[in-house]
């Protein structure tokens, strides 16, 4: 089954603030909806939970959310406990491909386990409280970048980059 990790970050791996995305920039959001639809989705509590999460996980969505909460239930979708389970019941339904959506912490956990990158790359800081990790490039392998320049609706430069391992490295266990 492939992972493929799919976040917006900033300059700085800014990637939200009081559990929102702290800037607007509507090609990301319209590229990431266009992405992700009729996919397979796992995520954690709080992203899920989130604005954009409740656009992401509307009914009919196949996908998981985590939570270490025993008790939490989440509305059509399944819940797991951690990124091992999360990842059994997906194998298990059968899907070749899972797109992980964060927060920060789910990301920590599972960039060494990905197949795939593909990162929004805002060019501005901000402000945060949860960041994306560094993309270690002795890991990973930039295979294609689109960049735009800020316009009339998007506020800043930002670039659509997509990352794969690297020939010489080898996924860790």
């Amino acid at each position: 089954m492939k992972k493929v990790l799919m976040a917006a970050k900033a300059a700085n791996n800014v990637i939200g603030k009081d559990n929102s995305l702290p800037w607007h920039l509507p090609a990301d959001l319209e590229f990431f909806l266009g992405t992700v639809e009729g996919q397979f989705l796992i995520a954690g509590r709080k992203f899920f939970e989130s604005v954009q999460g409740r656009e992401v996980f509307h009914e009919g969505v196949e996908g998981i959310v985590m939570s270490r909460q025993k008790d939490y239930q989440a509305p059509h979708i399944q819940v797991a406990q951690s990124i091992e389970e999360s990842f059994y019941l997906a194998e298990k339904s059968g899907v070749p491909k899972v797109y992980i959506l964060g927060g920060g912490e789910i990301y920590k956990q599972t960039i060494a386990l990905a197949d795939q990158l593909i990162i929004t790359e805002i060019d501005a800081e901000f402000e945060g409280d949860t960041f994306f990790p560094d993309i270690d490039k002795s890991h990973w392998q930039e295979v294609s970048r689109i960049t735009h320049q800020k316009d009339a609706l998007n506020p800043y430069d930002y670039s659509f980059a997509v990352f794969k391992p690297a020939a010489s490295s080898e996924k860790l266990p």
